[in-house]
C-alpha cells in the first residue's frame, strides 16, 4: 500500500507578494510521475489561491512557486496604481500631450480596455480616476465618507473620458494623452491581467490542468483532481446568508464577479457604492447587486464584468446578447435576489448538465 505524500512549505516574499504556501501531495498512489500542488498566498491587496493538477515530476515546485511570485510583481510593477514606481504611475506623473512609449505587456491591457470601452459604450472607461478619488474609493485619498458637491463632480467629470482624452497607436506601443492632467486607474482591469500572466506561465513550464483565484477572479485550464471541469461557486450577493448563488462547470475560460456590496460607505441613511457611474460621475443606483462573466480568458472576465455591473441588467443584457458574453446579473428586486442570465450564459449551462 503507497503512502500519500503531504507537506508543507511557507516562505516570505517580497514587495506585493507576501505569503506562499504550498501544499504538495501525490495524483495518484499507483504512479509518482505526477503531483498535485496547492498554492495559496497574498497579493494585490487580496488572497490568492493556485492548484496545479498532474504536473510531471520533473518540474519542481519551486519553480513554480518562482513563476507566480514574479509574475505577480510584474503585473504589479506595470499595473499598480499603488505602486509610485509602476508604468501606470509614470504615466500619470507625465503632465504633457505627447506620445508616450509604453511596454508590451501594457500595449495589450489598453487593447482589451478599448475594446470594452466601445462596446460598453463608455460605462467602461479607464480615466475614472478623478472621479473614484472624488468618493474616497481610489489608491490616494482614504474614504472621508463625505458627500462631492455637484461642483466638484462636474470638475472631475471634465477629466474624464476614454475616448476623448486618450489617445492609442497599438501598433507603435504609444498612447497619447488629449489633456495633460488626464489620470489613468487600471484597477478595474488589473487583476484579470495578472492572472493571466499567471496562467501563461504555467503554460510556458508545461502545466496542462490548473485554476488560479486571486481575490474571487478565475482562470481555469484542463480538469480538476477528478479529472472533471472545474466547478465553480457563485457568491451570493447577500452576505448575511453566505450562501452560493450559482454553481458553475468550466474550463479554458476566465471567469469574474464584481458586486456592489462589499466596498460602500452609508450617509444620511444612503448606500454609496465604489462602483461610480462615468457618464454621471455617482455611484450606481440600479438593482444590480453583481455581475458574473465567462470570457475567453480573465482579463476580458474582469473588465467586462466591472462595465456590465455599470450598465446593470437592464442595459448590460443587450450589450450581452449582442456580443455574446456569458454573464449573470443578479438583481435586488422587492427584497428578493433575482437571476437574469445571457443566452450564452445560459447555453454554458446546459452544455455542462
Amino acid at each position: 500500500m503507497c503512502k500519500r505524500m503531504n507537506f508543507f512549505i511557507k516562505k516570505f516574499l517580497v514587495t506585493h507578494v507576501t505569503l506562499i504556501i504550498v501544499t504538495l501531495f501525490n495524483s495518484s498512489c499507483s504512479s509518482e510521475k505526477y503531483y498535485n500542488a496547492e498554492i495559496k498566498g497574498n497579493a494585490m491587496g487580496t488572497f490568492y489561491f493556485i492548484e496545479v493538477i498532474d504536473v510531471p515530476i520533473e518540474i519542481k515546485i519551486k519553480n513554480i512557486e518562482l513563476e507566480i511570485k514574479n509574475s505577480l510583481i510584474k503585473a504589479n510593477k506595470i499595473l499598480s496604481n499603488w505602486d509610485e514606481e509602476s508604468e501606470i504611475s509614470i504615466i500619470n506623473k507625465i503632465n504633457k500631450t505627447k506620445a508616450i512609449k509604453i511596454s508590451d505587456e501594457l500595449n495589450e491591457v489598453f487593447k482589451t480596455a478599448y475594446e470594452i470601452n466601445i462596446k460598453s459604450n463608455g460605462f467602461f472607461d479607464l480615466t475614472l480616476d478623478p472621479i473614484i478619488e472624488l468618493w474616497g474609493f481610489g489608491y490616494k485619498n482614504k474614504q472621508m465618507e463625505i458627500i462631492p458637491t455637484d461642483e466638484q463632480i462636474k470638475k472631475a467629470l471634465s477629466l474624464i473620458g476614454q475616448k476623448s482624452f486618450l489617445k492609442n497607436d497599438f501598433d507603435n506601443n504609444e498612447l497619447t494623452k488629449k489633456i495633460k492632467n488626464l489620470k489613468i486607474n487600471l484597477s478595474s482591469i488589473g487583476k484579470g491581467y495578472g492572472i493571466d500572466l499567471i496562467g501563461k506561465k504555467l503554460d510556458q513550464l508545461g502545466i496542462k490542468n490548473y485554476i488560479i483565484n486571486i481575490g474571487g477572479d478565475i482562470l481555469t485550464k484542463g480538469y480538476n483532481s477528478k479529472k472533471e471541469n472545474w466547478v465553480i461557486g457563485i457568491e451570493n450577493p447577500n452576505l448575511k446568508e453566505k450562501l452560493i448563488k450559482e454553481i458553475v462547470n468550466i474550463t479554458n475560460k476566465g471567469l469574474a464577479t464584481s458586486g456592489d456590496y462589499k466596498n460602500f460607505f452609508t450617509k444620511n441613511g444612503n448606500r454609496y457604492s465604489h462602483i461610480i457611474n462615468p457618464k454621471t460621475g455617482k455611484p450606481i443606483t440600479h438593482s444590480t447587486k453583481s455581475v458574473t462573466v465567462i470570457h475567453e480568458d480573465s482579463m476580458k472576465a474582469d473588465g467586462w464584468a466591472t462595465a456590465f455591473l455599470v450598465l446593470g441588467s437592464l442595459e448590460g443584457l443587450k450589450i450581452a446578447e449582442k456580443e455574446k458574453i456569458a454573464v449573470l446579473f443578479i438583481d435586488k428586486i422587492n427584497n428578493k435576489l433575482i437571476n437574469l442570465k445571457s443566452s450564452k450564459f445560459k447555453n454554458l449551462k446546459k452544455n455542462n448538465n
